[in-house]
């Protein structure tokens, strides 16, 4: 597709329109720093559009405020805006944020170095939210046996406790955070990372197709500020932490520093995608493979076909921006970090 979608739309206005970005969570670690830098920063504003960006307490939250129209634009699990799309169609995904950064977490002494090291042991997962469903697609996938995993529930911010003090031998949990807090603790790591497995999309950004039917040039402003504020996470971290630093209660920037690796290795899609489509691209092959693992394990009913899920409208707008975005990141994984194949 040619690069006309800033001709699209609005784009005679010359009013600044004032858009609403809702994040699946609370501040935590550095996972809202881009957004709150974005900002902070005035890149949307670079963009001619006025961004209030905001948390909420979970991807199925932050879904639901965007279909009734309370926000914009959000971002949430892909576990999330699949079972929203089922209820109604309104939901469209435009671009993706990040690659699934769950995995079942454990201390070297539990022995779990493989899938099939989980048969036996007591899990910790959480209550609510596909992590714990999907690990037990993925280790049924890899020939483990489900049936012979024991499980227990946990709350967010229990995990590293749970597995410290012998009370679960593994965590279904996000694990940059997990392992660097363990390992801070004296702790040797194993991680299992369910994507490797299941090959899943992560956190997917979203909006209403009447935003994109109606307001197309502001959707492209948006995109492309999101763009910016992701490239600058890359080549400016100090100035995204000196921005971000004060949003976030108690914030460890120590620990926070040692998630930068995977975290970046997560930010963008495999190199052969990204050097030619760029950061934010949907793969078609990846999501029906998504929307294939969902429903194996339980978590869809049914599916639509793949197109009506997604548009690579803006990003393919947008082509030179999404690529330059992503070269930045791997470039910054090539020289300063070594998070190993399993990442990128």
């Amino acid at each position: 597709m040619a690069s006309v979608v800033g001709c699209l739309g609005d784009a005679g206005s010359s009013s600044t329109p004032s858009v609403t970005y809702r994040h699946r969570y609370q501040r935590s670690g550095l996972d809202a720093a881009p957004n709150d830098a974005g900002v902070e920063m005035g890149l949307w504003e670079d963009e001619g559009i006025d961004v209030k960006f905001a948390t909420s307490n979970g991807s199925q939250q932050a879904v639901k405020s965007v279909a009734q129209g309370n926000d914009t634009f959000g971002n949430a699990e892909i576990s999330a805006v699949l079972r929203q799309m089922q209820e109604e169609s309104s939901i469209r995904i435009i671009g993706q944020v990040i690659d699934p950064m769950a995995g079942v977490v454990s201390t070297e002494e539990a022995g779990i170095e493989s899938w099939a090291d989980m048969e036996g042991k007591t899990i910790a997962q959480y209550p609510f939210g596909a992590t714990g469903p999907l690990a037990m697609a993925a280790l049924e996938k890899a020939g483990g046996n489900p049936d012979n995993v024991e499980t227990r529930n946990m709350q967010p911010g229990s995990e590293e406790a749970l597995l410290m003090e012998g009370k679960a031998d593994a965590a279904i949990t996000y694990f940059p955070q997990a392992v660097a807090r363990l390992e801070k603790n004296g702790y040797g790591t194993n991680v299992l990372i369910l994507s490797d497995v299941l090959e899943n999309l992560g956190v997917a950004l979203i909006t209403r197709q009447s935003v994109i039917d109606d307001q197309s040039e502001t959707v492209n402003r948006f995109v492309r500020g999101w763009l910016q504020a992701h490239k600058k996470f890359a080549t400016d971290l100090d100035g995204v932490i000196d921005v971000y630093r004060d949003k976030v209660p108690q914030f460890d920037e120590e620990l926070a520093r040692e998630t930068v690796g995977p975290i970046y290795a997560s930010r963008v899609p495999d190199p052969d995608i990204g050097t030619s489509k760029g950061k934010g691209w949907t793969s078609t092959d990846q999501l029906e493979t998504t929307l294939s693992v969902f429903q194996d394990a339980g978590l869809l009913e049914e599916t639509r076909p793949v197109e009506e899920y997604y548009t690579n409208e803006y990003i393919e707008g947008n082509q030179e921006l999404a690529v330059e975005t992503a070269e930045a990141y791997y470039e910054q994984l090539e020289d300063n970090y070594d998070v190993g194949p399993n990442y990128v």
